[in-house]
């Protein structure tokens, strides 16, 4: 057994919605257990725990109204303790907690097991390490509807099962994407890397994780979910150390599909009917009337004279412009794969890319009158599969199926071939998500990793 010689920096953050002075608002209690180890007894002392607990404390208790309980450089028994005493309090569905880790970490690679190690913790002797499969069983025993756990950890990402991309939002708005993550449960972690050491310091007096996790935090004015925060931390990280951050379910929790949501203090206090009102922010979502709207397109009917050239094909609206929206989804595609132009995409030829190339190059990418492109998640490439024979018990094509699996009229000239999304692996270091139009099918491709090259559709909206 290799000790992991860096640091683990475990943020669970459990979403529970309402409480006393937020239960008029409609957002609920927050809550936050924030716990950081540096000054171990029989382990090397790390540089950053502190500094990046008493910070993230910080930020949730000014800005997005948490009460916050800070533990620093406690042993086994002080943190179990706390974690215990979770269960017993937290017992309002409506209630937020985060619980926020920052320590050693340690992954067994013959269990499978991963640990937090507290200040008491001896080498090569587990008995004052805390499994994480504790907090797995304290996920479950908790009544929280959101859980999030935002690890900076080594081996972190041994608490993840491998990323299905629910979470990713492929609704008409962000209202109703929101509306949909906070009515669902949820238990998902984000994490600073995957099975991998990660760093301790280079974040200026934080870790390099933990610096880009406290500037989005601060720097945020809107109510953010989960997956837009990996969304906005993964490149700084990914671009200032040797580390690739994850997101994805927590195994065997109760995840639902839903989303943790971190709503700032001055909306909070706004209250639901004024910032209803807001022509920015639109939140009848939580007034909870259990419907489930219909998708609507993200971009208004234009009334200039391109909307003259428009034409409906089965749901999608084609702009003519090389754009066409899907009005069950609300994104907007290039009606064109990379490297195709034309009315219907008969020139050129259809580039290929690897994973890094695509996800890189093709990040707020100009086209048309837009300058937001980007590469699609793996949800909503999904939406795009179309079987003209349907689809089996598990989803994919029947055999017969027109090929490429795709809208032919929509999407002109499109290849049988795999595209790929913007979704990493996350039981694979070297793996991504993509779509197979051949069969319709959508895998994790890890033979040959993010080296394969694959066809690319960008897409705008739904985040």
């Amino acid at each position: 057994m290799k000790l992991c010689g860096r640091r683990l920096l475990l943020l669970i953050a459990l979403a529970m919605l309402p409480a006393a002075a937020q239960a008029d608002s409609g957002f609920g209690r927050f809550r936050a257990l924030v716990i950081g180890n540096q000054n171990y007894r029989h382990l090397s002392k790390l540089e950053t725990p502190l500094a990046d607990a008493k910070d993230v404390a910080e930020v949730l208790e000014q800005q997005y109204g948490f009460s916050v309980k800070l533990l620093l450089d406690k042993d086994r028994d002080e943190i179990k303790l706390a974690l215990s005493e979770l269960r017993k309090t937290m017992t309002d569905e409506r209630d937020s907690l985060l619980i926020y880790y920052a320590g050693h970490g340690y992954l067994d690679n013959v269990t499978g097991t991963g640990y937090w190690q507290p200040v008491d913790a001896e080498k090569d002797n587990d008995v004052y390490w805390l499994p994480t499969d504790e907090i797995s069983r304290l996920l479950k025993a908790v009544c929280s509807r959101h859980v999030l756990i935002v690890a900076d950890s080594c081996y972190s990402g041994s608490l993840l099962m491998r990323d299905s991309g629910a979470r990713l939002p492929a609704a008409a708005s962000r209202d109703e994407w929101l509306k949909r993550m906070q009515a669902k449960r949820s238990r998902t972690a984000l994490t600073s890397g995957g099975e991998e050491p990660v760093a301790d310091g280079g974040g200026s007096g934080h870790s390099v994780f933990a610096k880009a996790l406290l500037e989005v935090l601060r720097e945020n004015k809107e109510i953010l979910d989960g997956d837009s925060l990996f969304d906005r931390i993964k490149r700084p990280v990914i671009l200032n150390a040797e580390q690739t951050p994850l997101y994805g379910d927590i195994k065997m929790t109760g995840h639902e599909m839903g989303d943790f949501l971190l709503v700032p203090k001055a909306l909070q206090e706004n209250g639901v009917q004024q910032i209803e009102s807001s022509a920015k922010t639109d939140l009848s979502f939580l007034q909870r009337d259990g419907g489930d709207k219909q998708l609507q397109p993200i971009e208004k009917p234009r009334q200039d004279a391109d909307s003259k050239k428009e034409k409906t094909i089965g749901h999608y609206i084609d702009h003519g412009d090389g754009t066409i929206t899907d009005t069950k989804s609300g994104l907007m595609w290039k009606r064109c794969s990379e490297g195709l132009s034309g009315v219907n995409c008969e020139k050129g030829e259809t580039e290929k890319y690897t994973w890094d190339e695509a996800f890189q190059h093709f990040k707020n990418f100009k086209y048309s009158r837009y300058s937001d492109w980007r590469l699609p998640n793996i949800v909503e490439l999904k939406t795009l599969v179309y079987c003209s024979t349907g689809k089996d018990k598990n989803d994919e094509c029947h055999d017969g199926t027109e090929k490429p699996t795709i809208n032919h009229q929509a999407f002109p000239n499109t290849k049988a071939i795999p595209f790929w999304s913007s979704s990493p692996s996350i039981d694979r270091l070297n793996g991504a998500w993509g779509v197979s139009f051949n069969l319709g099918h959508f895998y994790d491709f890890y033979r040959g990793g993010r080296g394969n090259g694959f066809a690319v559709r960008l897409v705008r909206g739904g985040r």
